[in-house]
Formats: C-alpha cells, sequence, structure tokens
C-alpha cells in the first residue's frame, strides 16, 4: 500500500495537537517564565514559527514532580523535527522579537498553529 507524501505530515501534526493537550492539563502556571510566542503565521514563516515554538517548548517545566517524566517524553515529542512543506524567508522576525506569554497561552497559541497546518493538509 502506497501513503501520500502528505500522510507522514497529517500523523505528525495529529501527535503533535494530542501531545500540547496533554501538555496543556499538566504545565506549570505559577511562578513560571513567560515565552517568546509567535502570533502571525505567514504561510512563508512557517518554519520560523514551528522553530520558535519547539525551542521555547524547552522552558515549559512541570506543576508537580508526579507528572516530570511524562512531561519530558511530550516536550521530546514536540522537539522531534515537523515535516513542512514551506520555503523559509529570511525576513522572518526572530524569535526573541514576538511577545511573551504564560506557558497555557504559549501552547493555545502553538496548537492554534498545529491546528491551522492540519487543516490545510486536509484540503
Amino acid at each position: 500500500m502506497l501513503l501520500t507524501a502528505a500522510a507522514p505530515s497529517k500523523l505528525r501534526y495529529k501527535e503533535l495537537v494530542k501531545t500540547v493537550n496533554e501538555l496543556k492539563k499538566i504545565v506549570k502556571v505559577k511562578d513560571v517564565e513567560l515565552l517568546n510566542t509567535p502570533d502571525d503565521f505567514e504561510s512563508k514563516c512557517l518554519s520560523s514559527a514551528f522553530n520558535c515554538f519547539q525551542n521555547a517548548s524547552l522552558h515549559l517545566e512541570p506543576a508537580n514532580s508526579q507528572s516530570s517524566r511524562n512531561f519530558e517524553v511530550m516536550i521530546t515529542r514536540l522537539r522531534r523535527p515537523i515535516i513542512t512543506h514551506t520555503i523559509t524567508d529570511m525576513n522572518c522576525s526572530p524569535c526573541e522579537s514576538y511577545p511573551k506569554a504564560a506557558p497555557r497561552q504559549f501552547l493555545d497559541s502553538f496548537l492554534s498553529l498545529l491546528q491551522e497546518q492540519f487543516i490545510k493538509l486536509h484540503i
């Protein structure tokens, strides 16, 4: 059976959406570092936005020590490469230029980007 070229991407986006939703339940929300959060998802800068989210996800912390191992697994899952079919423009904003947001808002924005891209794969 042959898979289409987009099939791995669809599966990867589904996995990422699930992971981000799980992280939202166990991420530390008090006394945390604010994270640079991309908010413009122009097609020419998707790779840059994904990289920003992936790098910033390293600064997320679990709410309690019981969820620490599971948390680490989810962060590792987020850090795996994402297959994108976009051309990266050199004029994209650097990650540090995006506004900072609390972890849950950061994850909501990441989820928004993932869902937007997942929908585009279905078109």
